[in-house]
């Protein structure tokens, strides 16, 4: 059995399992990243993005959710490219994994009609391939497989959401009925090493006072602990980020919460989590809690829960102010914010970056009318980036580090 696979005894894919074979390059589909060694896997990842597609994320997403299928490409015994695959089986409430809400009409399958391609339920995603002159080669072949898989389970096509607008078009230049449709913006901040005194000292006067206010108005009532995720903590701050969930359409509750940290420990995921917890002065209780993953010299930031009787900016001071602090006496030169509240995340300092999706219709006929798909990238680039060229706004950033 190949080096890249998992050791004899895990479930191989099935003999049916779609599968596209270029020359020595092969495509197949396998039931899950049990199948795959964490190290060639974590190999295609770049050193500071990518976080989300690696081994021990997708591993800690099996655990919860069940195995979803993996594209894998392969090129003389080597793992040249994964893309986890997942699909939905009810609609989408919180409006992330909502086709007609992320495209504005343009694409109106629902969420549980097509293939969706990245990390599940993933606000961030990165192609998972070897760089090099194969690599076009590679994601077409991925792509291809990818629509043929949707096309056997009588779905509308593939999407692949929350890629960075650069690698969408990368991406969807790789095959001839794929297309990148703008959707949102990513947040994120370039950390100086001297923390928020830093971003301060570049901020125009009226922003140094707000953020200066709100901080002080926090520190009046409450404090700041950073904690390893640990399984205490795991059953601490579970019931704190399911309230937050819940309040945002998400289901599961308490217990889907619980169950997704235990298995980031299970995982060993957690071993790179890190997170602040905001007390309340006069009971020592613990109000609110965001957790933050290292990779390379990024800190991602992921969950975020209160039970609404935190102190006033907790929700600033934990996920912006004392985590540009955190980052910065740890030597990590990125904070990555993700999509919620970005226009706040903006209006204190961070940068915004496009995002968009690949749709691959499996009708040849159902791509998106080109005109109106240039009407609509247009428009979204102009509300995040006001004056901006669609085309020069999505290329001008990539995940640094990113292959």
């Amino acid at each position: 059995m190949p080096a890249l696979f998992a050791p004899p005894g895990h479930e191989q894919p099935g003999a049916n399992a779609p599968a596209t074979r270029d020359d020595a390059l092969t495509v197949g589909l396998h039931p899950g990243a049990s199948q795959f060694h964490a190290q060639p896997w974590d190999a295609l990842i770049g050193p500071d993005a990518g976080f989300y597609t690696s081994h021990r994320w997708i591993r800690s997403l099996e655990l919860v959710h069940g195995a979803q299928p993996v594209l894998a490409a392969a090129a003389e015994g080597r793992l040249s490219a994964v893309l986890p695959t997942w699909t939905s089986t009810g609609s989408d409430t919180t409006g992330l994994f909502s086709l007609p809400e992320m495209t504005r009409g343009l694409i109106a399958a629902p969420s549980r009609q097509v293939l969706w391609l990245g990390p599940r339920r993933a606000t961030a995603a990165t192609i998972t391939c070897e760089s090099g002159a194969a690599r076009t080669r590679i994601l077409a072949a991925l792509m291809e497989t990818a629509r043929g898989f949707a096309a056997d389970q009588h779905l509308a096509g593939a999407v692949w959401p929350y890629l960075s607008g650069a690698q969408a078009q990368e991406a969807a230049a790789c095959h001839p009925l794929a297309q990148a449709v703008l959707h949102t913006a990513d947040t994120e901040v370039i950390v100086p090493r001297d923390g928020m005194r830093g971003i301060e000292n570049a901020a125009r006067s009226k922003d140094r006072t707000q953020w200066r206010r709100e901080r002080s108005l926090f520190a009046r009532s409450g404090s700041v602990e950073w904690t390893p995720l640990t399984a205490e903590i795991c059953t601490r701050i579970a019931p704190l980020l399911a309230a937050t969930q819940d309040k945002y359409g998400a289901a599961g509750g308490t217990s889907l919460m619980l169950r997704t940290l235990t298995a980031q420990l299970a995982s060993g995921v957690a071993r790179r989590a890190v997170v602040a917890l905001a007390r309340t002065r006069d009971d020592d209780t613990v109000r609110a809690a965001a957790v933050f993953y290292r990779h390379g010299t990024t800190l991602y930031g992921r969950y975020w829960g209160t039970d609404g009787k935190a102190p006033p900016y907790s929700y600033f001071t934990l996920t912006f102010y004392e985590a540009v602090d955190w980052a910065a006496r740890h030597g990590l030169r990125r904070l990555h914010l993700s999509v919620p509240a970005t226009l706040a995340k903006r209006s204190r300092g961070a940068q915004t970056a496009p995002l968009a999706l690949v749709y691959l219709p499996t009708a040849p006929g159902a791509r998106i009318d080109a005109r109106l798909l240039r009407q609509h990238n247009r428009r979204t680039a102009q509300e995040w980036n006001p004056g901006a060229d669609s085309a020069a706004w999505t290329r001008w950033w990539t995940p640094r580090g990113g292959m």
